[in-house]
């Protein structure tokens, strides 16, 4: 690969050392995150608008309204999370590193050809953009018995596309 190159959302990029840097963006505010805020959004007015009814009764039952408020905000803080997250690739015939970026926190493990038993399709959990864990098929590099998946929020295309790309650039 000699220039940036675009697939869909992901982008591949050569690196140093001849290596291939892939990125899988956030997912940003798509169509399907902005109806899941709206969801929470309209989650948190039906509160609000219950909370002042019961106002009205007493200051003490609207207390009862205090766990569907935590509710509503712990789901929105995941939510934006999940949008806000991005995966890269770095991958080459002597190493892989995968690097997830979530909420400001990276987490990245590197792989050498050496420790890799195989890059394929697995089944299993992730959040989706709701902060929801769902199950999927994903690609993952499987080293040791423990299976380090990536582009799991991606389209069926791109996560064929993922696979095909990661398993040529490291001949496994």
């Amino acid at each position: 690969m000699s220039a940036k190159e675009t697939i869909n959302r992901i982008t591949l990029e050569p690196a140093e050392g001849g290596y291939t840097h892939i990125i899988i963006p956030r997912e940003g505010f798509s169509t399907k995150s902005m109806l899941t805020l709206l969801v929470i959004g309209l989650w948190l007015f039906m509160i609000l608008i219950w909370t002042i009814l019961l106002l009205q009764i007493s200051p003490w039952w609207s207390l009862l309204s205090v766990p569907f408020w935590l509710l509503g905000f712990v789901t929105l803080r995941i939510s934006m999370r999940m949008i806000m997250s991005s995966q890269e690739i770095i991958a080459g015939k002597d190493e892989i590193t995968l690097i997830y970026t979530e909420g400001g926190l990276k987490s990245h493990i590197s792989l050498k050809s050496s420790e890799i038993d195989s890059i394929t399709w697995v089944e299993g959990g992730f959040k989706a953009l709701s902060g929801i864990s769902r199950k999927g098929i994903y690609p993952a590099v499987i080293s040791h018995n423990e299976a380090y998946g990536f582009g799991q929020r991606c389209t069926k295309e791109e996560k064929k596309f993922l696979l095909e790309t990661v398993k040529n650039l490291t001949n496994s």
